[in-house]
C-alpha cells in the first residue's frame, strides 16, 4: 500500500512538472520565435510581448535607442501569419517606430492573433503601441 502511494505521488510531481514546462513553453518562447541573430522583443500595452526583427540599421538603431531609454512608441509592420505563439509575426523588412498613427493601424499583439485574417489582409502597417523590453545581436 504505502508503495504505491509513493508511486502515485512521483506520478503526479512528474505530471506538475510536465505542465508547468509545457506552460513555460507556450507562454515565454513561443512568443520570442525568431530567424535572425539581431532581434528586439516589445511588450505592448497590455504586457503581452513578441520577438521583432529588422533588415534595417536606421530601424535597428531606433529599437536600441527606444530599448535604453524605455519609451513606448508604436512599432509596427506588415503581419503575416508566422509559426510562434501569436501565429504572426511583424514583417522585418518593414517594420516601423512612430510617435503618432492613425486609430485604424492601431492594434495589441493579441487583438491581432484573435482576428489574424484581418490583419493579415490590410493593405496597411499595423501598430502596437509598445516598449522594446530586449536587445539581442550577434556575439
Amino acid at each position: 500500500m504505502k508503495k504505491w502511494l509513493i508511486v502515485g505521488v512521483i506520478v503526479l510531481i512528474i505530471a506538475i512538472a510536465g505542465s508547468v514546462l509545457f506552460w513555460i513553453y507556450l507562454t515565454a518562447d513561443g512568443a520570442l520565435k525568431h530567424e535572425t541573430d539581431r532581434w528586439a522583443v516589445i511588450k505592448d500595452s497590455h504586457g503581452d510581448r513578441i520577438a521583432i526583427e529588422t533588415t534595417s540599421d536606421q530601424i535597428w538603431n531606433q529599437l536600441v535607442e527606444l530599448y535604453q531609454n524605455q519609451s513606448d512608441r508604436w512599432i509596427g509592420s506588415f503581419v503575416e501569419e508566422y509559426d510562434n505563439k501569436w501565429g504572426f509575426r511583424f514583417k522585418p523588412e518593414n517594420i516601423t517606430i512612430a510617435e503618432v498613427t492613425v486609430e485604424a493601424a492601431q492594434a495589441t499583439i493579441k487583438m491581432i492573433s484573435e482576428d489574424l485574417n484581418y490583419w493579415i489582409g490590410l493593405d496597411w502597417i499595423v501598430y502596437v503601441l509598445a516598449t522594446v523590453t530586449e536587445i539581442h545581436t550577434p556575439s
